[in-house]
């Protein structure tokens, strides 16, 4: 699993590396358009996603519940700042959309509301902050997938290898070209661990 976030102030420059991402083979897009006007994010979505369907990619907003029920998107992620939790998300968007959340540390685990969310972000790509958020998950019984933010400072395997399940890049540090040997390497990884299950 890789999610690609993209954010800026310019809808046209989000279209562009959004586009590319998915002509470089990304198929999770995580939009952050808070820097956009409501008109600009509307359309921003709407053209994204045509594009995202005619491939089979998933579209998802960073805290935007309301544009994601509105505009019929497949998932949002709820971020610290966001103003509403998961389980009004939940309540709001219904069964179908895809829910995500970000915790800091291993300590916020057991307060994830469980039937509310679909997946957990790790806040950093610290190792053993991660081990430890996999770990609470296991200990806690919630069998969700957790991914983590990827930087290239830390080989991609010794980030797996803390039990996570995918990774998020930022746009910023990762461009879109770049994608094809990350999703390359990264599928390797996921293979390999599910040959030694």
């Amino acid at each position: 699993m890789l999610q690609y976030i993209i954010s800026g102030s310019n809808a046209q420059d989000i279209i562009s590396t959004t586009t590319s991402a998915l002509n470089n083979g990304c198929r999770w897009i995580r939009l952050d358009l808070s820097e956009l006007t409501p008109v600009e994010i509307e359309a921003t979505v709407k053209t994204l996603q045509e594009k995202c369907n005619e491939i089979e990619a998933f579209l998802s907003l960073d805290n935007d519940v309301q544009n994601v029920a509105t505009l019929k998107v497949a998932g949002v992620h709820l971020e610290h700042d966001s103003k509403i939790t998961a389980v009004d998300a939940r309540k709001q968007l219904g069964e179908e959309p895809v829910i995500g959340i970000t915790v800091t540390e291993a300590a916020d685990v057991p307060f994830i509301p469980r039937t509310a969310i679909d997946y957990v972000a790790v806040a950093n790509d610290d190792l053993d902050g991660c081990r430890k958020v996999v770990q609470q998950m296991k200990t806690t019984g919630l069998e969700e997938p957790v991914i983590a933010p990827y930087c290239h400072a830390t080989p991609l395997k010794t980030l797996m290898d803390t039990g996570i399940n995918g990774i998020a890049v930022h746009h910023s540090t990762t461009p879109p070209t770049t994608l094809q040997e990350l999703l390359k390497e990264l599928n390797t990884l996921v293979k390999q661990r599910l040959e030694e299950l």
